[in-house]
Order: C-alpha cells, then structure tokens, then sequence
C-alpha cells in the first residue's frame, strides 16, 4: 500500500509508505488534501524528482486488470469484472 504524494503546487511525486507519511504529518511538514485514495501534499518546495512508470492492461474473458510500474515496485493496481 502507498500514499500518493503532492509538492507544493498540487504537482504529483513519486509515491510513499504510509510511515513515512505519518512522520510528515505528525512533523508539521505535510497535510492530507484527499482521503480516498489517501493523498498528501507536503507544505515545502522540494525538487520534483519522478521516476518512469510503466502502465500495463490485461484484458482477459471475464476480467479486466491494470497495473501501474516502476523499475522494481508496483504503484497501482486494479482488477475489474
């Protein structure tokens, strides 16, 4: 599980595990902008450092699956019958 990440723009990060994300907010450094699906924005300019994802689509009979990549961990995913 991961908690998506804002900059101080609204611009999107890479991103976290939620104990990281709770240490931003409980240090003052971040606030929650959405809570389903749990968003934070954090409250200084820092550099917008974004790694490629991949999407991927599996469209099998009966259900379709997507899936969000990076190099070694998946970001998103979803399966729909």
């Amino acid at each position: 599980m991961f908690v998506y990440v804002l900059n101080q723009d609204g611009g999107p990060l890479m991103p976290c595990r939620p104990a990281k994300a709770r240490k931003l907010l409980e240090a003052g450094k971040a606030k929650v902008v959405r809570r389903t699906p749990f968003t934070i924005r954090l409250l200084w300019d820092c550099e917008d450092h974004v790694q490629e994802v991949v999407a991927g689509m599996d469209t099998g009979s009966k259900r379709l699956g997507c899936a969000a990549t990076t190099n070694n961990k998946v970001v998103y995913a979803a399966e729909v019958q």
